[in-house]
């Protein structure tokens, strides 16, 4: 077989855009989707990830997208039973139609016994998340698809071209120095919910099967044992939309309000209270792990010296949109996955330790953000440091829940967080913040050719003496 000049380079290239993430199988997702993680552009790039030691060929994105796409074409296979060859939208259309006959029945099913499957969603998150009772409050309700207002969501906001009319501005240098910095500490934040929100949805992801917790108990309520594996069709062809259809799709849908579900927090009531709606019981316990481990994230908001919790709504207008999710829900997963390997078996499958697990993440969750940051990359890429980290801490919880003297404990790993992030050098530093999209003047033993390197990055002119 002969190939012409251009078949080859096309088949070179191809082979080329196929290397980065490692596969098991023939399917492979939206190439958009592959072309995104190789250049490191989404999201989740302000995310200072670990190396992967296969730099340039592969970025720690596609180590976890390589992960994650694995799972879900298993998943998709396990519960739909076709063995056809998905690549990007080819091949998907059969499955989407499977998915919506399943929908379909499912909201039969469920049409009469929706009180009882809400109050089991209640009881399987709060079991698996370890919340004492009492603690949350949980309203939750399953509800029809036409019942969300799209206009609740945040979207991303769009670029517009042009400059800005106003004229030339006189600027006070110590003035700009300080927005700078403020800016600096503003990107950090960004960075922390980016990660936060990640984690937030990775769990809830992996809520999407936890109805095999309750089979029998779910075969009982609606009296068909069917419903289970309809479920199961349905949740496993939505995780492989996320990879297989385009990203302009997927926000258009977002947009046009195809909507499964939303949950909200309201820290007014006491105790606070979760509230959750979703058109079944699947998505339903999916907003109420994200519900309730968004109420553990708040606590994390950064305070002034008063206490108080300082103005959250730019981070919260930059990294709480649409958009930002479609690609926590697809990498989300695998950060969840390695995150939750680091507990102690016992700490996962002893309902009498459950309540470690939530406690460790509001811990973690109240470190101030670089901490923050630096702890989650030793925990995900699996380093010495991290592993260290994570048993200090549950030991410290542990210790606490059992009436110990937990505090010495806990001074141990504040102190070794303390440190890891204290001895992070300045090449390290810089490229940490270049994640973030935070430009350092370049350091060096004259104090001038900083200041200089700082005016440049002013757009000013260096005053003269």
């Amino acid at each position: 077989m002969q190939f012409s000049k251009e078949k080859l380079l096309s088949l070179i290239q191809e082979n080329l855009n196929e290397m980065p993430m490692d596969f098991d199988s023939q399917d492979r997702p939206d190439q958009g989707v592959q072309d995104d993680l190789a250049a490191g552009e989404t999201p989740l790039q302000k995310i200072p990830f670990p190396e992967t030691g296969e730099e340039p060929n592969k970025n720690f994105q596609e180590l976890l997208a390589s992960e994650r796409y694995k799972q879900v074409v298993a998943k998709m296979r396990q519960y739909t039973g076709t063995n056809a060859t998905i690549r990007g939208t080819q091949g998907m259309t059969p499955l989407m139609q499977q998915m919506m006959s399943a929908h379909n029945q499912i909201l039969q099913f469920e049409q009469n016994h929706r009180g009882e499957l809400e109050q089991l969603a209640v009881e399987l998150v709060m079991k698996e998340l370890g919340i004492p009772e009492g603690s949350v409050q949980y309203d939750a309700k399953i509800i029809g698809m036409g019942e969300f207002n799209p206009e609740d969501f945040n979207h991303d906001e769009e670029e517009e071209g042009g400059e800005e009319e106003g004229g030339e501005e006189e600027m006070n240098f110590g003035n700009e120095i300080e927005i700078v910095n403020d800016l600096e500490k503003l990107d950090l934040e960004k960075a922390k919910r980016r990660f936060i929100n990640t984690i937030i949805q990775g769990a809830s992801k992996r809520g999407h099967y936890m109805y095999h917790y309750a089979e029998e108990r779910i075969g009982q309520i609606v009296g068909n044992d069917r419903l289970v594996g309809l479920y199961g069709i349905m949740m496993s062809v939505n995780d492989a939309l996320y990879w297989q259809l385009p990203n302009d799709t997927m926000k258009a849908m977002g947009r046009a309000g195809n909507i499964a579900g939303r949950e909200d927090v309201d820290r007014q009531t006491n105790p606070p209270t979760v509230k959750a709606r979703a058109v079944n019981f699947p998505v339903l316990i999916h907003e109420l792990i994200k519900g309730t481990l968004e109420l553990v994230a708040l606590q994390g908001r950064k305070r002034d010296e008063e206490g108080n919790e300082e103005d959250f709504t730019d981070i919260e207008n930059s990294e709480d949109t649409l958009e930002k999710e479609m690609w926590d829900l697809r990498l989300g997963p695998a950060i969840w996955d390695r995150i939750r390997s680091k507990f102690p078996e016992d700490v996962l499958t002893d309902e009498d330790k459950g309540i470690i697990q939530i406690k460790v993440f509001q811990s973690i969750f109240k470190k101030p953000a670089k901490e923050f940051l630096v702890f989650m990359k030793e925990v995900v890429s699996n380093s010495e440091n991290g592993n260290r980290l994570i048993e200090t801490l549950v030991r410290a919880i542990e210790e606490d829940i059992n009436n110990y003297d937990y505090e010495q404990t806990m001074a141990e790993f504040d102190e070794d967080l303390t440190g890891i992030s204290d001895e992070t050098d300045n090449d390290e530093l810089k490229g940490f913040l270049n994640n973030l999209g935070v430009d350092l003047p370049s350091g060096g033993d004259d104090e001038e050719d900083d200041d200089d390197s700082l005016f440049d990055e002013l757009g000013l002119d260096r005053p003269t003496k």
